[in-house]
């Protein structure tokens, strides 16, 4: 009762400026292409911004008990970011992470 029977559809807004995003990487400007294919990891860019942010990830690499010997071992913030970013995605096995090569929604340095 007393609703309309034609609802407005909602306008989708476009963005015609980059969003800029702080993350820890840096800052990254965002840009939406309308025309392409969504993907799974192009929202990442805006939980990097959170964790950012909140000092998150920070913390658990600070915590973080893992210690390497090898001179060519790599940090331990990039074996844990490594590791979430493949759990985010919904990798089961470490060799899957390979997957982030080809995906042109996630940033690369």
């Amino acid at each position: 009762m007393g609703e309309r029977k034609n609802k407005s559809k909602t306008a989708v807004a476009t963005v015609s400026e980059p969003l800029v995003v702080d993350t820890m990487g840096g800052r990254i400007h965002v840009h939406w292409d309308e025309s392409a294919q969504a993907t799974p990891n192009g929202q990442l860019v805006f939980f990097a911004e959170f964790l950012a942010c909140t000092g998150v990830f920070d913390r658990w690499v600070e915590r973080c008990p893992l210690t390497y010997t090898s001179p060519n071992s790599p940090g331990n913030r990039d074996v844990l970011g490594t590791l979430l970013l493949a759990i985010l995605a919904g990798h089961r096995r470490y060799a899957h992470v390979t997957a982030f090569r080809n995906d042109r929604g996630v940033i690369r340095s």
